[in-house]
């Protein structure tokens, strides 16, 4: 199996050497009480201590028990040299992983716990941006190499353990084809892309992709025509977010006006979303509006009660549930979208504010309003559903490339979303902005298969 950075930390190949050990120790016991057993029993004639029929039937039973013996003696004894052999490969391979995880961590780079090779979210110009993307790629083939030889040690263990029962009977357990059947213990299967595999390059590519589009490369701050004050987040694929203070005499009937406008990395808008207070009813909004039209918006009375709903571009309207936007204000904060936590009489309403604006700006990730929603529209989606409907849905989004409507938003709605359908747009968005450019529907599934729950 290719095990993550965390597992392989906490493998200690070592102890096979001193487990091969235990079974060698072990099995020459065995052997040899048996053996003493079925030697005495033979010298008994001889010191006339036993003979006859019955002492003729206890020689021929320990003799059988004695070839019994040697041969779990040699069972034994080809577990114990394939554990020690195992660990003779493992341990150097998991410590040349490490040691260049380790290495490389130390420069302007850093390995994740899924082995990819990513640029630290640090202030750079496009250049330096570049050259660190190019030296990034070059210390994942790198990375990809060692991570296939402690694969491929550990495979050649198993299959040597596999191989030295196999003479003795034993048959390694297969998946079954009944729902009745206990399920027998199965090799573990691979935690991370698998570098030899196509489909795991392209799982690393969507992983370097998606921490691309949330590593800020540079903020600038500066004042617009209107004097109002715009926070403009740059992210290392190219896209970026752009948050504005509005000024009270440009919007009369708002105040607390802030907005972030997201781009993707072509410069094509994404999403705008807004926070207000509203001095006509007293009453506070977020609103997001993607670019086909369609909108979804949040509100809370002064008295708490939330409320949600999403308008498609044609114009319909469905009423969001309330826990939707729970979900979506425990996500909120930390920096990372802009958003904060809007407490009023127990309600909870996500806001984006002057002062979140102000983090937002500082922050060395920044996933974005739309991503905080769609995160929680997707989780919230997937609470009850099962795998299959699960995949299907990131798959669907994957699919739609960044599309808006038509099969891609029904397939989303159709497979995965059940009475939660018209917030499937959020999701919609951000995963054809992730993936879009990274194979659709292939990415989905490959992304489907490590996300959603067996």
């Amino acid at each position: 199996m290719l095990p993550n950075r965390t597992t392989l930390q906490g493998w200690n190949p070592d102890s096979l050497t001193a487990s091969a050990g235990a079974i060698t120790a072990s099995a020459a016991s065995v052997a040899d009480a048996v053996t003493g057993v079925d030697d005495a029993c033979q010298r008994m004639p001889e010191a006339r201590g036993w003979s006859g029929r019955s002492h003729e039937a206890a020689e021929a039973m320990f003799g059988r028990a004695r070839r019994q013996t040697l041969k779990f003696s040699a069972y034994a004894n080809g577990i114990a040299a394939a554990l020690k052999n195992g660990s003779g490969t493992i341990v150097p391979a998991r410590n040349a992983l490490l040691n260049k995880a380790a290495e490389v961590d130390q420069g302007p780079l850093n390995v994740t716990d899924q082995w990819v090779v990513l640029v630290d979210p640090v202030v750079l110009s496009e250049e330096e941006l570049a050259k660190l993307q190019a030296l990034a790629r070059e210390e994942q083939t790198t990375i990809n190499g060692l991570l296939t030889a402690v694969g491929d040690a550990d495979d050649s263990t198993a299959n040597a353990v596999v191989a030295a029962g196999r003479d003795h009977g034993f048959v390694e357990a297969g998946p079954s084809s009944s729902p009745f059947d206990i399920p027998a213990p199965q090799r573990p299967r691979d935690q991370v892309p698998n570098p030899k595999d196509p489909m795991g390059i392209i799982g690393q590519e969507a992983i370097r992709a998606g921490d691309e589009a949330t590593a800020v490369r540079e903020t600038i701050e500066s004042v617009n025509d209107h004097g109002e004050e715009v926070t403009t987040v740059i992210h290392q694929d190219g896209s970026k977010q752009v948050g504005t203070k509005h000024k009270f005499m440009d919007t009369p009937s708002r105040t607390n006006y802030v907005t972030v406008e997201e781009f993707d990395k072509r410069g094509n808008s994404t999403s705008r979303t807004s926070s207000w207070h509203d001095l006509g009813s007293n009453c506070d909004f977020t609103s997001t509006t993607f670019p086909d039209g369609s909108n979804f918006t949040m509100s809370m009375d002064p008295e708490g009660r939330v409320n949600a709903g999403f308008t498609t571009a044609t114009g319909r309207h469905s009423a969001v549930p309330v826990e939707l936007i729970d979900r979506i204000s425990t996500y909120a904060g930390g920096g990372l979208s802009g958003f904060e936590k809007h407490v009023s009489h127990g309600g909870r309403l996500p806001m984006l504010t002057a002062e979140s604006l102000e983090s937002f700006g500082k922050a060395a990730r920044v996933g974005g309003p739309s991503l905080v929603i769609a995160t929680a529209v997707f989780d919230m989606a997937m609470a009850d559903t099962g795998r299959d409907r699960c995949i299907a849905a990131v798959v669907a989004a994957a699919g739609g490339g960044g599309g808006w409507g038509g099969a891609e938003l029904g397939a989303l709605a159709g497979a995965a979303t059940g009475p939660f359908a018209p917030v499937g747009v959020p999701v919609l968005t951000t995963a054809g902005a992730v993936f879009g450019a990274f194979g659709g529907a292939d990415v989905g599934k490959f992304v489907g298969n490590i996300l959603c729950p067996y």
